[in-house]
């Protein structure tokens, strides 16, 4: 009989347990947003962000050698991932080219961003990985340009893998930024 009650209390004692504790993360850059440096009104605007359905969620996602993925429940993102792209893009943008890139999908000159992100997760060999396009449109021409990179991650766990899509996201804002039109108006090449 004592060992019946002593089971039952252990079994209660592990369905009571607290769940683990969710950590959420944001997408924040490290560029200064103080007043004091103007920056030049590029007439730019980040229009579409579009993410892929498999990331385009709260939990960050891991994916396996096999093609499989895991999407992590108790590490997410603090808001959705569209918001934080769109807003850490524009900063990034605007810091890397020198010109205040509006986060807003119009532009008063016609001249915007589309980005698409296809790929932003965490490998199985240790490293992150960015896949994204995105394309310029200005005067009714358009250019389309493609960033595919890993960056290893710098210890374990969820903090090091959002650190290295940070560093990934960076270097993709300024390769967008290097791809902008030297003035409003015209696509660069």
């Amino acid at each position: 009989m004592r060992i019946i009650c002593l089971i039952v209390t252990v079994l209660l004692a592990a369905c009571s347990s607290q769940p683990p504790q969710t950590s959420s993360y944001l997408l924040r850059t490290e560029v200064a947003t103080t007043p004091g440096t103007p920056l030049a009104n590029s007439g730019i605007a980040l229009g579409n962000i579009m993410v892929a359905d498999y990331i385009d969620q709260p939990g960050l996602v891991l994916a396996a050698g096999d093609g499989t993925i895991h999407a992590a429940r108790y590490h997410v993102w603090a808001e959705p991932l569209q918001v934080s792209l769109r807003r850490y893009l524009a900063t990034q943008i605007s810091f890397a080219s020198g010109r205040d890139i509006s986060p807003t999908t119009t532009s008063a000159t016609g001249v915007s961003i589309d980005v698409s992100v296809d790929q932003m997760h965490g490998a199985g060999n240790g490293s992150a990985v960015l896949v994204a396009y995105w394309r310029i449109a200005a005067d009714g021409s358009d250019k389309s340009y493609r960033f595919s990179e890993q960056q290893a991650l710098s210890g374990d766990g969820y903090d090091a893998l959002v650190r290295a899509e940070e560093a990934l996201l960076k270097r993709l804002a300024e390769a967008i930024s290097a791809s902008l039109p030297a003035a409003a108006g015209s696509v660069a090449g």
